[in-house]
């Protein structure tokens, strides 16, 4: 395995005809996951997941498909173990806010690297192969992007944004499963690494412009509105508006970008997956 190209050495993303038929709803997902959980009991354990996401992920959060097939055993024992325990399933597993926060970040990381590997990698793919194809989890029949709605309500839009996934306009997954001690700070940390990543949130110099991936672009209005409140000001842009939400390299990446004019990045998005040469 290598990369190529830049530095994630992303798998070829949708074509423009592919990203017409998603924004005019002509997409229509797979069928649903099945899984046999006959015999599966539930409990909040997150050591298959542990094995797959530090032997098949990268420090860039790429999936190694090599990798990952010799984990698909392991990767099918923590999902059977997720579509029996959670949230709604057994209350009594996830009894704070954080115990329920890292339940649906982990189910998240778990669903979206195994769903891209039911689609074999694809030179080109939808997100509605990742994101409305049904799966069991939590007692009932979810998609990733009911799962999306959990992790917002539960945590916030940051968090949201800081959720692990394999598309590359979302932030990048874990070496590690999320635990509810230190939820937040992790989200704080993910949310400024996604941030600062020049691969996942792009921003275009030679143009002047900010290209905001649709995990955010989604909140555009409600973050500037909530800038303007905060600070008495009028007509900020995203890109000011989001500056008090970061620092570092992060806060500095940003800073640069004022005065270019912030625009909704493509819905096509590329797999982060370590490419075969």
């Amino acid at each position: 395995m290598s990369r190529t190209g830049c530095k994630f050495g992303f798998i070829a993303g949708l074509s423009v005809l592919s990203c017409w038929l998603v924004s005019s709803g002509c997409e229509k997902p797979p069928g649903p996951v099945v899984l046999d959980v006959g015999d599966i009991k539930p409990a909040a354990d997150y050591s298959d997941l542990a094995a797959v996401l530090s032997e098949a992920v990268d420090k860039d959060g790429l999936v190694q498909p090599d990798a990952l097939k010799e984990l698909t055993g392991r990767l099918d024992k923590q999902l059977k173990l997720l579509a029996v325990t959670g949230p709604s399933a057994t209350p009594e597993l996830f009894p704070t806010p954080a115990d329920r926060l890292a339940y649906w970040y982990n189910a998240r990381a778990a669903w979206a690297v195994k769903l891209a590997a039911l689609a074999e990698f694809p030179e080109e793919i939808t997100p509605a192969e990742l994101s409305q194809r049904p799966v069991p989890l939590d007692g009932r029949m979810m998609t990733l992007a009911g799962i999306d709605e959990e992790i917002l309500t539960a945590g916030g839009w940051q968090a949201l944004v800081a959720a692990p996934g394999v598309l590359s306009q979302r932030a990048q997954l874990s070496t590690k499963p999320f635990g509810a001690k230190g939820i937040r700070e992790r989200i704080a940390e993910r949310f400024e690494q996604f941030a600062d990543d020049a691969d996942r949130f792009v921003i275009d110099v030679r143009a002047k412009k900010v290209l905001v991936p649709p995990v955010v672009w989604r909140f555009a209005q409600d973050i500037i509105d909530n800038h303007n409140k905060t600070y008495g000001t009028v007509g900020a842009t995203l890109t000011t508006a989001l500056l008090s939400y970061v620092t570092g390299s992060a806060h500095r990446r940003l800073q640069n970008a004022i005065g270019y004019t912030p625009i909704a990045a493509r819905r096509c998005g590329k797999l982060a997956v370590v490419k075969d040469e």
